[in-house]
């Protein structure tokens, strides 16, 4: 018998969000909504459900900027639980990630984000930058975080789990 009944321990959200250098600047983009309506902040967003976290980053960029990215390490995990509802809080985890800038130029879609750019390492003082943003580009550029490794479980683990995909950083 299926039940509609939802376990406390899937009252999740994940996001991800994307440092990407190209040479001595960082991509930003300025959302149209938000906590952070106006201010410069890190490309990002919600992962979709059978996402991985680094197709998640890869393709919340893209659609963000039209940049080509490729993550390569985690470098910050956020979590905190917001967002009173009926069933009680939610646990919200927000994954940054090191982007390789693979090619493209910034643009935007004008209805999520209204503008993207590279923006000069040593002029981010003169920009309205996100307080999360500022942070994790303070303490993490040109610094390397968790790698992707080659771990996989095996099969009677993967069988057992019903795992379709996995990734482990460390």
């Amino acid at each position: 018998m299926q039940s509609d009944y939802v376990s406390r321990h899937s009252l999740h959200k994940v996001g991800v969000g994307g440092l990407c250098l190209n040479e001595d600047q960082v991509l930003f983009v300025k959302h149209t909504y938000g906590v952070s309506e106006g201010k410069w902040t890190l490309p990002g967003g919600y992962v979709e459900l059978g996402e991985t976290l680094s197709e998640a980053i890869e393709r919340e960029v893209f659609e963000e900027t039209s940049i080509q990215t490729r993550a390569s390490d985690i470098i910050a995990v956020r979590h905190m639980n917001n967002e009173k509802t009926s069933k009680g809080l939610i646990s919200d985890l927000y994954v940054v990630f090191n982007l390789e800038f693979l090619s493209g130029e910034p643009s935007v879609d004008n209805f999520e984000i209204s503008e993207s750019k590279f923006l000069p390492l040593d002029k981010l003082d003169k920009f309205t930058i996100s307080d999360l943003s500022k942070h994790i580009v303070n303490e993490k550029v040109r610094k390397s975080g968790f790698h992707l490794l080659t771990y996989q479980p095996n099969q009677y683990i993967k069988n057992e789990l019903n795992i379709t995909t996995y990734q482990l950083y460390g």
